[in-house]
Parts: C-alpha cells; structure tokens; sequence
C-alpha cells in the first residue's frame, strides 16, 4: 500500500508545476495579462462543431460564453491574480510539496488512490494536472493562508453542532399562510380540535413541501439558524397548538407531536465528529473569509472593469480589465469561458441547430406571440395566477437582466418543441378520468419502511407483523428506514394517490384497510413495507368543476413526453462532430441515405477464373 502511494507521488510530482506566487503570475496568468509566456499555447480549433453541415464556431460560442458568464469568469481571474500579488506581498510560500500533500489529504477523505484522484478532478473540470495544482489547489491553499485567522473554530461553536446532531429535537407539524388575521383564524379552530390540526394544514397551508403530509416536519433542533421559530417548537408540550408565529413574510402556526431526547454519543466517536464538525465549520467560514478577503483586496487596488464600458472598450481594444495597471485581454478571458464552460454551452447551441432544422423542415416558425404564450403558461403553473413580471424575476433571481438567456434556453427550446409535436398529442376521456383520481381523488395515508434489499425487508416485515400498530411500525421505521424523510418522520410520507407512476405500489396500498400491513413490494432497487392509516377524503366529487385545470395538466404532461421522445429522435437522425468533446456520430438519416445509395449501385465488376 506505502509502496503505491509512493508511486501515485511521484506521478504527481513529475508534472511541470510552478508554484511561487512569482513565478504564477508569470507562468498562469502571463497570457491573460497580454504579456509573452514562456510556455507554447497550443492552437485552437476554430470550428467547434458541425451540426447536419452546418458548423458553429469557436467565436459563436465564446460570444455565448461572454454574454452569460464572462463577468464570472473575469471577476474570478482578478480574484487569483489579487491573492497572487497579496501572497508575494506577505511573503506566504506553497511549495509543490504542499500542494502534493494537499492533493494526497483529499484523495484519502475520498478514498480514492492519489491517482484516480486526479483523473476524477481533472476529468470532471475539463482541466490539465498543471492547472488543477497551480490554478485550484495552490489557489485554494493561498485563500486558506491568507484567511487562517478567520476560519478558526471555538469550542463553543463544537458544542452547538454536537448539540444540533445529536440534541434533543422535537416534532411538530406546521400550517403556513400569507396574513395574520388567516393564521389567528386557523389557530382558533386547531385550538377547539387539535386533533384535525393536519387536515387543516392540508387544507390551508402554503407549503406545499408539507402541506401533503398534514403539515408534518423533519424533528426540529437547536442551532438550526432559526431561533424564534425552534424556541416556539420545544416550548409545545404534545397536542400544543402554539401562537401565532410571524416569521419573513408568513405566518405560522404550530402542533407539538412528540419530544425526543438526546441521542447519546458513544466515547469512542466523540473526538472523531468533533474532528467532522471542525472541518464541516472550517469549510463554511472559509467561503466567508474569501469573499471578506477579496472584499478588501478589490477596494485596495485600482481596478478598471473594460468589458462592461463601451467608451473605455473603444480606447482600449482588446482589453477586458485592468488592474493595478496590468491589462487583462479579452480573448483570455474568452478562453477561459470557453474552458469552463464551453461544453455546456456547445451542446446549447447543437441543440439549437437541430431544432432550427426540424421547424425549417415542417415548415414552422417560433414567433414572439408564442414565446410570450409559454412564459404566461409557465407562470400560471406555478404561481397559480398569469403574473409574467413575477415570474421573470423569480426565474432569473430578480436579476431581469438574464431574462434574455431565460428565453434562449428555456423558453425557444421548448417553445419549438412544442410546434413539432403538438398536432400529434391529444387528452382522452380515460386520460381525464386518470387525471381526475391523481389529483383530485381519495388517496391513501401510509407510514412507510423503505430498505434496500428484500432479506431487510422480510426481516422488518415479521417484526411489524408481530406488533401491528402504528406507534410500533413508526419506530421500526426510525430504526431501519433507510429514506431519509420516512425514517426522521417515524414512517410518515405523503399520501399514495392513484396514477402517480408506481402501479405495483399503488395498488397495494389501495387493496389495505385502517390498520393492515402491506405486503413486501419493490420499487426499483427498493423494498417497501406499508402501514395503512386510512384514506382521505375525495378532494373534489364534481370532476365538471375542474375539467379546464385537469385538461391543461394532462396536455402538458403528454407534451413533454411527446417533446422528449421526438427529441431524442431528432438528436439520433442528426450528424454531429463535436470537436470540443472529440465525438462524432453519422445520424441515422445519413446511414439510411448511404445505404440506399450503395443499393442503388450496380454490383462491382469481379472476373471469374
């Protein structure tokens, strides 16, 4: 084992690395500074794809690039180029050993050898072993030095996690609403019937992550970042229906259903989770600590943001930012777009000109009306009303901005799609029918133990069958579950309604009565055993009254499916070289044309002996 970490060290150690900050700024960022390096860069491919004949070019996509993320990728080439200057400031010295060591520390905590390792990292970022030491983990190291006194963990800051993990923690299930004069009405009537506190949650609350579920949460716990809301939580004793909580911009009103105690640590483990915590909290200071860190760099020196100006691009041509004098070039800085995110934004583009090609074909367009329709859509789905301005800035984070890039990739793509499946996409009466029972139907509530081979399942199946009940069933549940919202719940999942898209499942749990349990059934590569506490009530009896709302979904639904498979099918017809990603695929309309032109041959003259 020594003798194959020794081998992986010195495969590391082999590649050309310079790793004085000096020497950094000269070898890495040379180039990007519009200064000579000392290092041939090799030459570029300028058509990075051809799609049906069609190529897409290196400067397309390092425009995409540019428009989307180049602000990113230039803030964090200042950002290296700053901790470089300020490590030579200080005199701070990571020595290629350091960083070897750093690389083998990683590669242990992942349990991977040094060398696959290295594969995986450089494989997954598209990256060399000299920029993953040099521009990563050097980078990283430099943060973390320049950074230490900030990233220093307390004693009480340990005992707050430990407490967090292994606390006591109480259950409690939630409503939400948007105004306080709802939520003091909602507490009035769970105050006259704590009991039918989940049906109201159901009926009323916001949430829709527990409404489901009658409201139900994961056990609340100390030091969760929540205070008010975690010091209203543990002061309910079970049945409590608490006060009205304001909280952000809601207001929520709480059920207490059960306390749990502490779980007791076992001496042996304790060092070994402070020694977790201590890197968990390590890990979150220090993204603070770096933005703090470049918060102060950048106000210290002089910087000069080109890219964005139009008068200083014109004096300055070519130059996308200076800083304390040094010009960083545009085209670097294109580059390194291209590097980090060229890929993505390659296949965007590919997808595109397929598209484009199918709509030529059929003869259709994507108009403004349509793209405009499909943004109205989409806000309806999932703000329940037609608020465009809402929605724009919910998708792009309030940065209105993007919103152009929202349409690009989101709403074209799928607007096109549309126009060439929808002639062949109808809703049947059975459709409507399956539609009415998923969504509007008598469901089944369960608890639920899911394992992940059928001997555990059997095994959890003849202790539950021992003991029936539900109290039982949802401790066997805390103990052997290994999904982790029915075992934090003791079982508790969302109801099982019909056509969900788990047949074996659903009908299984539409065959038990109150109280029964389920057979063992698998899902997948699970296991699930089934605890019936009945069925709720129909959400609506009259499917007349949502037949617009129950069409709509079902459209939809059907759309997508239609979209997904004619897409896959456009995408398999399709001659693609990508030379970026170094594939190349013939499609199959040009196989099938091959083909026929060599049937169409007359057969090769052969002479006869």
């Amino acid at each position: 084992m020594a003798r194959k970490e020794a081998c992986a060290l010195d495969l590391i150690q082999k590649t050309k690395v310079i790793l004085t900050a000096s020497a950094l700024v000269t070898i890495f960022l040379s180039p990007v500074l519009g200064q000579p390096a000392q290092q041939s860069t090799p030459k570029q491919i300028e058509t990075l794809a051809v799609v049906n004949g069609k190529p897409i070019s290196r400067q397309k996509v390092a425009q995409e690039c540019l428009r989307r993320f180049g602000e990113d990728v230039l803030e964090d080439i200042v950002n290296k180029l700053l901790v470089l200057e300020e490590c030579r400031r200080q005199g701070i010295v990571i020595t290629e050993k350091d960083v070897n060591d750093e690389i083998a520390s990683n590669a242990r905590k992942f349990g991977l050898s040094v060398e696959r390792y290295i594969e995986t990292v450089t494989s997954n970022k598209k990256i060399t072993v000299d920029q993953m030491k040099n521009q990563h983990v050097w980078h990283m190291m430099a943060i973390r030095r320049l950074a230490a006194n900030s990233i220093q963990v307390s004693e009480a800051e340990i005992a707050e996690r430990l407490e967090y993990h292994y606390g006591p923690s109480v259950q409690v299930r939630q409503i939400v609403v948007k105004t306080a004069e709802t939520a003091r009405q909602i507490q009035e009537q769970a105050l006259r019937n704590p009991e039918g506190f989940d049906r109201l949650a159901k009926k009323f609350s916001i949430d829709q992550n527990t409404n489901g579920m009658g409201g139900l949460l994961l056990p609340v716990r100390r030091n969760s970042g929540m205070p008010e809301f975690e010091n209203l939580a543990f002061s309910l004793q079970p049945g409590q229906v608490s006060e009205v909580l304001p909280l952000a911009d809601v207001f929520i009103v709480l059920k207490c259903e059960k306390h749990f105690p502490a779980e007791p640590l076992p001496p042996q483990q304790v060092e070994a989770e402070k020694q977790r915590i201590v890197e968990e909290l390590s890990k979150s200071k220090l993204r603070s600590a770096a933005l703090n860190l470049f918060e102060q760099m950048q106000s210290t020196a002089k910087i000069v943001n080109v890219m964005n100006d139009p008068e200083l691009g014109r004096q300055m041509p070519g130059v996308a930012a200076q800083v304390n004098g040094r010009n960083i070039m545009l085209n670097h800085v294109a580059e390194d777009c291209i590097s980090h995110y060229g890929a993505q934004i390659l296949e965007s583009e590919i997808t595109r000109q397929i598209l484009l090609d199918a709509l030529e074909q059929s003869g259709l367009q994507v108009s403004q009306e349509d793209i405009n329709a499909e943004i109205a859509r989409a806000a309806e789905a999932n703000f329940g009303e037609i608020n465009t301005d809402e929605w724009l800035k919910y998708v792009t984070n309030n940065d209105l901005s993007k919103v152009e890039f929202y349409i690009e990739d989101e709403v074209w793509p799928t607007v096109a799609m549309k126009k060439l499946v929808e002639k062949s996409v109808d809703v049947t009466q059975e459709d409507m029918q399956k539609g009415f029972d998923a969504n509007f139907g008598e469901m089944v509530e369960v608890l639920a133990i899911v394992t992940g081979d059928q001997r555990s399942a059997l095994k959890v199946w003849n202790m539950a069958s021992k003991n029936p009940t539900a109290d039982f069933f949802g401790k066997l549940a805390k103990q052997y579950s290994m999904e982790p919202a029915s075992k934090n719940n003791y079982g508790a999942v969302p109801p099982i309604r019909k056509n969900g898209g788990q047949p074996e499942l659903e009908k299984e749990a539409f065959s038990l009565q109150r109280g029964e349990l389920s057979k063992v059934v698998q899902v997948g590569k699970h296991w699930l055993i089934l605890y019936c506490l009945g069925r709720t009530d129909p959400v609506v009896t009259d499917s007349d009254a949502v037949k617009e709302e129950i069409y709509k979904d079902i459209l939809e639904k059907k759309l997508r499916l239609a979209m997904a498979n004619e897409f896959q099918k456009l995408r398999e017809e399709a001659q693609i070289d990508n030379f970026l990603a170094a594939t190349s695929q013939p499609g199959k309309a040009a196989i099938r044309q091959a083909r026929q032109s060599q049937q169409g041959r007359p057969a090769p003259f052969t002479s006869k002996r």
